[in-house]
């Protein structure tokens, strides 16, 4: 008995001993104020990981407002649990970003973890925060902002009316999984997109994503800009515009998308231009999840665009070894094709609901294999 009883004992001090560090466990200031002690916390002790659980006891209610963005550091953990993260009314900025981009001059992050447990939300507010709302605000309007972070996981929670693209992984980001998020996004703002990879950005796996958004749901975007146009505006990258010497998107794999658009685009969408070559692209299990009377897709996929360059537009051999299967989708085109593409192959695009032009090729291709159906 007396070991039965020790043991219970050990079990229970074993626990207390590795109790997540919460923002609960901090009295003082904001809410914005004790998540950030509790990192500090964290990382002071070598934890380097804390909880935000359901119930916020300063509050006595199921919410968080902050008031700026959660700043993530190296070698961390941020475990959301069950809980609702909303930005304060008014705040402009992100709810969670890379430490290192707070940084003069910015710095790269390694080995960051954002994990959602049961219904874990991040709400960007109920009303606009920007003027004017959305992406023309700058790289502030994002929800989860990653930048030059090697290493990472993003998943298992919901992004609700974020006040422009939901999440955005750029200049540099590689070595990630962005899987199990749910969208919220009713195209109450402009650009409300789903998942945005940049330029620069390599070895990444997108899958196990739901919902609806306003804008594109997954979109792999490599722009630069070699010229300062707008003096003092943000851009939507906050690493910059800049030529880099690595700003080529490769190693990219989207599955298992099923969601819908409320703002009619595009569900995934590749679009390189400026000199960025974008290669070794897999993208699979697309599933349209609109329904009768509801805003129909321009493309379940759509490669390459006229649009958008700045330093020069994309040429024949920039965007190739692209590789789509298993689309079905009634929106207005099941693949459309706008930019040279080489080295591709589109299998099981299937369109339904009147959706009968399945393949459309409007730019040059080069060994582009096309199996379509349709019914």
């Amino acid at each position: 008995m007396k070991h039965v009883c020790l043991s219970i004992a050990m079990g229970l001090l074993s626990a207390a001993c590795f109790a997540a560090l919460t923002p609960n466990d901090y009295a003082e200031g904001s809410d914005s104020d004790r998540i950030e002690a509790a990192v500090a916390a964290a990382v002071k002790t070598g934890e380097r990981s804390i909880e935000i659980p359901r119930v916020n006891t300063k509050r006595g209610q199921p919410l968080w407002l902050i008031e700026r963005a959660i700043l993530l550091p190296s070698d961390f953990t941020l475990v959301l649990r069950d809980c609702l993260v909303r930005l304060a009314p008014g705040t402009r900025d992100n709810l969670i970003r890379n430490a290192g981009t707070a940084k003069e001059p910015m710095e790269t992050n390694a080995n960051i973890r954002v994990h959602g447990v049961g219904n874990a939300v991040l709400s960007g507010g109920v009303a606009a925060h920007f003027d004017p709302p959305g992406d023309k605000s700058g790289w502030r309007t994002i929800g989860v902002l990653l930048c030059g972070v090697r290493h990472f996981t993003l998943e298992g929670f919901t992004l609700e009316e974020t006040q422009a693209w939901a999440v955005s992984v750029e200049n540099g980001c590689a070595y990630g999984r962005i899987a199990n998020l749910d969208f919220k996004n009713s195209n109450k703002y402009p650009n409300q997109d789903g998942v945005d990879v940049r330029k620069g950005c390599h070895d990444i796996l997108i899958e196990n994503i739901t919902g609806e958004t306003g804008d594109d749901t997954v979109a792999l975007t490599g722009l630069r800009n070699d010229k300062q146009t707008n003096p003092g505006v943000r851009s939507m990258q906050v690493g910059g515009n800049a030529p880099r010497p690595d700003d080529d998107i490769y190693n990219i794999t989207v599955r298992n998308v099923r969601a819908k658009v409320a703002g009619g685009h595009h569900i995934v969408r590749l679009l390189n231009q400026d000199g960025i070559r974008l290669y070794n692209i897999f993208i699979s299990d697309v599933m349209d999840a609109s329904a009768a009377g509801e805003p129909r897709v321009q493309a379940g996929v759509k490669i390459g665009d006229l649009r958008y360059a700045s330093m020069s537009t994309c040429k024949l051999g920039e965007t190739f070894n692209v590789f789509v299967d298993n689309v079905l989708t009634r929106g207005k085109t099941g693949v459309r094709i706008q930019g040279p593409l080489k080295n591709a192959v589109l299998r099981n695009i299937v369109g339904y609901d009147g959706c009968t032009n399945l393949v459309e090729r409007t730019a040059p291709t080069e060994n582009v294999i096309i199996d379509a159906k349709q019914f």
